[in-house]
């Protein structure tokens, strides 16, 4: 007890450097004094002329609101999934409005040549398909020099391609330019 009692007056002495708080049962803690606030308060910025919809409003667009610019943009997409469905959206796009395809033919082939000797076997189909039922058969009465030339240099050169697949489907991308155009491919019949 002599001891008990000589340690309380030391620390009566020197002072309480923290009080000990008791708390009650079920009463929930105040937060500490050096908490930080994380609640982040926003408000919407709305600018109504620059909204994308407004931009696409009498432009031709897909069954899922893409317009043509923006399908030939994902036909060089990384995934296959997405260079089919830009495929799928050119198809809908040109059957909905014939008279876009009148005007944007040369373009739409210098875009759509590029996946002839695409690696993914779906979208090389995809893409016959859509040069064989919609594309050819618009395009015959048009100047077919240009039109032809455009395609020929990336047939050829999906016909030397690694892949025996793109070097089998570059022989039916030839038979079709073929079959479409016979006047104008008197010029390559040396090659």
């Amino acid at each position: 007890m002599v001891q008990h009692k000589a340690q309380l007056k030391r620390q009566q002495k020197r002072g309480v450097d923290f009080k000990k708080i008791k708390r009650k049962i079920g009463r929930k803690l105040p937060p500490p004094k050096n908490t930080t606030n994380t609640q982040v308060k926003s408000k919407a910025i709305v600018l109504p002329e620059q909204s994308l919809a407004s931009e696409k409003t009498g432009l031709a667009v897909s069954k899922k609101g893409l317009t043509l610019k923006e399908l030939l943009q994902q036909t060089s997409h990384h995934n296959a999934k997405v260079r089919r469905d830009a495929l799928i959206g050119i198809r809908d796009i040109f059957l909905k409005h014939p008279a876009e395809l009148k005007t944007q033919r040369l373009s739409v082939i210098e875009k759509l040549r590029e996946r002839m000797s695409d690696e993914d076997k779906i979208v090389r189909e995809t893409l016959y398909e859509l040069l064989k039922t919609v594309i050819f058969p618009a395009c015959k009465e048009e100047n077919q020099g240009t039109f032809i030339s455009l395609m020929m240099a990336y047939v050829f050169n999906a016909m030397t391609h690694l892949s025996i697949d793109v070097r089998l489907m570059a022989f039916k991308f030839f038979d079709l330019v073929v079959r479409h155009y016979p006047a104008s491919f008197s010029m390559y019949a040396e090659k």
